[in-house]
C-alpha cells in the first residue's frame, strides 16, 4: 500500500499555526539571504527551521526529514513515509518525495538524485553543518555529508547553519503571542509543582505534577521534559534527570520547565524549600532573584549582551562563599523541538557583542549553585525585548522562595 497516496485521495484539512502569507514571506526572507550568500540550493535538516517555513510538526525531530529550498519556489521535503503523514497534516509542502522508513541507511544517495533532478550539479549547496542551538538536534549527518559531496561532486558545499536562524531571531507578535501562551502553561506547571514539594516526596512525584498540569492545560510535547533538582544532588544541576528521589527537611528543589504552545517555548525557573530554609539557601534565593530584577531593569534595546551581564553580575555579590554560577545570562529562545528550546546563538554573557533588538526573546537562567556543601536553586524569566526594555513573558507567581 502507498500510504501517502491513500491519504491524498482524502485528506484532512491541514493544521497551520500561521498564515500561508506569513509563511511565504519567512521563505522569501530566506531566500533573499541565499542570494546575498550566494546560496543556490538550501538543505534543511534543523526541524525548527523547518517547522518555521512551513509549518511542519513532528514527535520525531531526531529522524531524518530534509527539507530543500531553491532560490525560487517552495520548500521541497525528502522524508520516510512514516514523517510524511506530518507533514501533510502539519505543513504546506506539496511536494513530498518519499521513502521507506526502513531505508533511512542511505538517505544520501536518494537525496542526491532529487538535487541532480533539480539542476544542483556544479551550484552551491547551503548545509546546517553544525549545531548552533547549542544541544540542537540534526538527522542530517557527517556520514551523510561525506557521501553526498562524493556522488556531487562538481558542486560547491556552505555552511549555512545560521541562515535561517538569523532571520527567526526577530519574532512577529503572534510569535509572542504563542510564547505568552507558552508561558501560560510553564507557570501551571510549576505552581503544581511547588504545590506537591512535602516531605518525602520524590523528585519524580513533583515533576510528575507539573507535567501533567501543563499537558492538562493544553500544553503540547514539550522541548525539553521538567527539569528537576533536590538537595544534595542540587549540587550537580541543572541537567541530572530526576530518578525517584525523596525531598528531606530543609532541602531546597529546583525547577527549571517549558510548556509548548504551536512549538513556541517560555521557561522558567522557580525553587521551594521543605520546611525553614537554612541560611546559606535564603542567601542563594536572594542573589538568585536579584540576578533576575537587575537582568529585567536592564535589558534594552541597542545595548550589547556584555553592557547588560555585567550589571547583573553585582547581583552575586551577597551569595554565599563558594557560590558557582555559569556565566551565561541570556540565551535566545522562540521556536524549538526536543532535545532543546534554545534558539539562535545570541547571548547575555561577558564578552558578548551582540545587540539587543526588539522582537528578539531570551531565556535568563540564573541558576547557582554552592558545589561544596551540596545546595542549588534557581529563578528565572523569559522575556521580549521591546522599543523600551522588556517583557516578562512567563506570567508566574512572585519570585520568591516558596517554603513548603
Amino acid at each position: 500500500m502507498d500510504l501517502v497516496s491513500v491519504l491524498q485521495e482524502s485528506p484532512l484539512p491541514r493544521e497551520l499555526p500561521f498564515t500561508e502569507a506569513e509563511y511565504a514571506e519567512r521563505v522569501q526572507k530566506v531566500q533573499k539571504k541565499m542570494v546575498e550568500q550566494g546560496v543556490d540550493f538550501l538543505l534543511i535538516s534543523n526541524t525548527p527551521n523547518l517547522c518555521y517555513l512551513t509549518g511542519y510538526d513532528t514527535c520525531m525531530s531526531p529522524g531524518y526529514t530534509i527539507g530543500i529550498l531553491g532560490t525560487t519556489g517552495d520548500v521541497i521535503l525528502h522524508a520516510s513515509e512514516l514523517e510524511a503523514t506530518c507533514a501533510m497534516l502539519m505543513s504546506n509542502i506539496k511536494d513530498i518525495r518519499v521513502f521507506y522508513w526502513y531505508e533511512a541507511q542511505d538517505t544520501a544517495t536518494q537525496l542526491a538524485e532529487i538535487l541532480k533532478g533539480l539542476g544542483a550539479e556544479g551550484k552551491t549547496i547551503g548545509l546546517e553543518m553544525g549545531y548552533a542551538e547549542t544541544f540542537a538536534s540534526g538527522a542530517f549527518d557527517t556520514k551523510s555529508y561525506l557521501k553526498l559531496a562524493s556522488l556531487l561532486p562538481t558542486a560547491k558545499f556552505y555552511d549555512a547553519t545560521r541562515l535561517v536562524l538569523d532571520v527567526r531571531l526577530i519574532k512577529t507578535a503572534k510569535e509572542l503571542d504563542y510564547m505568552r501562551k507558552a508561558g501560560e502553561y510553564t507557570a501551571i506547571g510549576l505552581e503544581a509543582s511547588i504545590a506537591a514539594v512535602t516531605e518525602g516526596a520524590t523528585d519524580t512525584q513533583i515533576a510528575g505534577a507539573g507535567y501533567g498540569a501543563m499537558v492538562s492545560a493544553g500544553s503540547e510535547l514539550m522541548s525539553i521534559d521538567p527539569m528537576i533538582a533536590t538537595g544534595k544532588r542540587a549540587a550537580y544541576m541543572p541537567h541530572a534527570p530526576y530518578k525517584r528521589i525523596p525531598v528531606a527537611k530543609g532541602e531546597a528543589v529546583y525547577l527549571e520547565y517549558s510548556g509548548c504552545y504551536h512549538r513556541y517555548n517560555a521557561p522558567s525557573m522557580r525553587s521551594a524549600v521543605v520546611g525553614t530554609p537554612p541560611d546559606g539557601t535564603k542567601r542563594l534565593a536572594d542573589a538568585s532573584i536579584k540576578v533576575v530584577e537587575l537582568l529585567l531593569e536592564n535589558i534594552k534595546p541597542g545595548r550589547t549582551g556584555d553592557d547588560v551581564a555585567k550589571d547583573a553580575q553585582r547581583g552575586l555579590d551577597d551569595a554565599p562563599e563558594g557560590t558557582y554560577f555559569h556565566g551565561g545570562f541570556g540565551y535566545s529562545i522562540g521556536m524549538g523541538f526536543q532535545p532543546t528550546w534554545t534558539e539562535n546563538p545570541v547571548y547575555i554573557s561577558p564578552g558578548s557583542e551582540d545587540v539587543l533588538q526588539p522582537g528578539m526573546t531570551f531565556h535568563l537562567p540564573i541558576c547557582v549553585w554552592v558545589p561544596s556543601d551540596k545546595y542549588g536553586l534557581g529563578f528565572s524569566e523569559s522575556v521580549a525585548v521591546t522599543e523600551t526594555g522588556c517583557e516578562v513573558l512567563t506570567p508566574g507567581k512572585d519570585r520568591v522562595l516558596a517554603v513548603r
